[in-house]
């Protein structure tokens, strides 16, 4: 049955469809398996059924012709070869036959059986290399289209067709043609809908052009991210992780370029230190989650200080620099510095829980202050210092004059570091007296720094330097540590009286300090005094009441410290009751020359008995003194007629004797007076 073992269609609608049967039969070598239709109807049908290698179909089918037999078979998605048969013998109608698809066009006229078989042999081995491109074409990794010499599309795969009909969307007439000539003309990377293409175009022999497209978006953007990455890194390099300005590395860049420009035009510029006060102590009490939220806020606060030409760095932990470049106001104190300041006067809520922080600012001036970014930044933080010792201000412009001051100022605040770590720090004690019997009725620790190259560093001096510093929360531990141990120790059960900075009310559990002490030393609540000023409650009124209810509770005394020196003493002894007052020492030691004095202590005296406080009066140096006091009814007494702050050892020894003989210690007060 099968010589060729090919299946044949014989379209036609006469009686010369016999005759090409025929023909076919008579093909030497074996037969083709033959089928016949007579209408295109009829024919497409067998079709379906039917896995026919080629057809042959007459050109003139009636109404129709065999180039719309084409077109149909084509348009039901079949690829077999079509060979028209037609008695016409001119070069149009095969040109016209060509191009509507047809594999071969043979004339009637030439009919026979050694043509039909070339012709239905090549069309079938055409039909399968076709197929065998479009197999190539489909699974290579490529848009591909081929254009002829007219830059008319021939062949193109799916892919092609696909990118095609994405781009076909904005052109209204054929897809194909439309996106191969925008191609021609487009740039070698083209943007196809989501899609990277990389567009290369190759010449044919025949002067046609093969043009292949690669998807090349993962890898565009892969090189994207990489440069995103490379982008962050190197934003990261210059900027700072938490806050996201820019950090020390672009500081020195920036600088360096302000000092340049204003060299060359002959301009000035500030400089700015910034550093928060009190963050150490933040971070203590709050932990460090909400330190770095406090820094988060406080910079987004001084960003929005900045104006055009302003500049604001951070240089690690709590300090900023800033810089003003754009038409400075000449002012010692550039605006800037003072919006810093305001910036911050009110208070953060982070995490539930509110948050006061300020800012000390030291401003320098270029080239007045420094001609160079080291000497700049050295005496913006000479003056950022200064800021600190008057926190009322808050901000600073440098001023040569205080140079070495802040100089030492700032060694001893590095050595202060040290001598805490290293517990270099000792306590003494003040003994304290009742004024109508002068029996000891307590001492009052003070701490004492013997510093080996400036000897005896006064509390005065380095007690607001570790404040500054955030020292003081250690000093006072340790300091009431070690009162409470060396308490247990004297021969007498009297009390002692340790002083406690507002910063350890404000930014440490105080309460829980004092507890642990006396469970730890063994000393009896009803020993310990805590003498606080009335600066504790300036802050946070409600706070402070809070804690010093605490410590209260605890069965431990408070006394109010430097009574009638500050501004709302009468209301924060109403407000709270205190067990004691201390007067000042400058009201007693001035008794002699200002009567009104006299007048005042006397009213503190009868105001604090009227409020069932005890009264303690410092300063006490001379018998006067103390005859006054006894005839005002003062309770206590404290000053050097009594002694001066002594070490454990001395102690021990002054408590042999536990009522004093005031003469004694009169004569001692006057031949030190008369030495000096």
């Amino acid at each position: 049955m099968f010589g060729h073992g090919l299946k044949v269609l014989v379209l036609d609608d006469d009686d010369d469809c016999f005759l090409i049967c025929e023909t076919i039969s008579d093909i030497e070598g074996g037969s083709y398996e033959v089928k016949t239709a007579h209408t295109p109807e009829n024919g497409l049908e067998l079709i379906r059924k039917n896995a026919f290698h080629a057809v042959l179909c007459d050109y003139r089918l009636g109404a129709t012709s065999g180039i719309d037999f084409i077109k149909l078979v084509r348009g039901q998605g079949y690829d077999l070869p079509i060979i028209l048969l037609t008695g016409m013998e001119d070069s149009s109608t095969d040109n016209k036959a060509l191009e509507a698809g047809a594999a071969d066009f043979i004339s009637k006229s030439a009919l026979s059986s050694a043509i039909v078989d070339r012709a239905i042999r090549y069309a079938v081995a055409n039909a399968e290399r076709q197929r065998l491109l479009s197999t190539v074409l489909t699974s290579v990794d490529a848009a591909v289209c081929v254009l002829d010499n007219k830059r008319v599309p021939i062949l193109w795969n799916p892919s092609f067709a696909g990118f095609a009909e994405v781009q076909g969307k904005f052109d209204n007439d054929d897809p194909i043609s439309a996106f191969a000539s925008r191609l021609l003309s487009a740039e070698m990377v083209h943007s196809v809908g989501d899609r990277t293409l990389e567009k290369r175009i190759s010449n044919l022999p025949d002067e046609g052009l093969v043009i292949t497209l690669h998807d090349v978006t993962e890898h565009v953007e892969a090189l994207r991210e990489r440069e995103r990455a490379e982008s962050r890194a190197a934003h990261l390099a210059n900027h700072c992780s938490l806050t996201g300005l820019p950090n020390r590395m672009a500081f020195a860049e920036r600088i360096d370029k302000e000092i340049q420009r204003a060299r060359s035009n002959g301009t000035e510029f500030y400089l700015m230190n910034l550093d928060l006060n009190r963050f150490k102590e933040i971070n203590d009490v709050y932990g460090h989650n909400v330190g770095d939220q406090l820094l988060k806020l406080v910079s987004q606060r001084f960003v929005s200080c900045l104006k055009e030409g302003d500049y604001l760095a951070r240089l690690g932990g709590d300090e900023f620099v800033a810089i003003q470049t754009k038409n400075p106001d000449k002012d010692e104190i550039p605006a800037l510095a003072l919006r810093f300041s305001d910036s911050v006067e009110s208070p953060f809520e982070i995490s539930g829980s509110i948050v006061r922080t300020g800012v000390s600012v030291g401003v320098a001036s270029f080239p007045s202050h420094g001609a160079d970014a080291q000497a700049l930044l050295s005496n913006a933080d000479i003056a950022m210092y200064r800021a600190k010792t008057e926190p009322k201000c808050g901000v600073h412009a440098y001023n040569s004059k205080l140079d070495q001051t802040i100089r030492e100022r700032r060694l001893i605040a590095s050595e202060l570091k040290s001598a805490v770590e290293n517990e270099s720090l000792e306590v003494h004690f003040q003994p304290q007296a009742c004024v109508k019997t002068g029996r000891i009725s307590g001492f009052e620790s003070l701490s004492r720094w013997n510093h080996p190259t400036f000897g005896q560093i006064s509390p005065d001096v380095f007690i607001p330097i570790s404040e500054d510093n955030g020292l003081i929360n250690e000093i006072g531990r340790s300091t009431l540590q070690w009162s409470c141990e060396l308490a247990m120790q004297w021969p007498e059960p009297v009390n002692v009286s340790v002083n406690i900075s507002a910063l350890q009310i404000r930014f440490t559990d105080i309460v829980s300090l004092v507890r642990d002490t006396l469970f730890q030393t063994g000393l009896p609540s009803s020993r310990l005094e805590l003498e606080v000023t009335e600066s504790v409650l300036f802050d946070d009124f409600d706070y402070a009441m809070h804690v010093l209810r605490g410590i209260r509770n605890l069965g431990v005394s408070l006394a109010m410290d430097d009574f009638g020196t500050g501004y709302s003493s009468l209301s924060s002894i109403i407000s709270f009751p205190f067990n004691k007052l201390k007067i000042d020492r400058s009201f007693i030691m001035e008794l002699h020359k200002q009567e009104r004095l006299a007048t005042v202590t006397k009213a503190i005296i009868g105001l604090g008995h009227n409020l069932d406080l005890k009264i303690i009066a410092e300063g006490v140096e001379t018998i006067d003194h103390v005859n006054f006091l006894k005839a005002q009814g003062c309770d206590e007494m404290q000053g050097f007629l009594l002694g001066k702050a002594m070490p454990q050892e001395k102690v021990l020894e002054y408590l042999k004797t536990p009522v004093l003989d005031l003469s004694t210690h009169a004569d001692y007060v006057d031949e030190k007076r008369r030495a000096s």
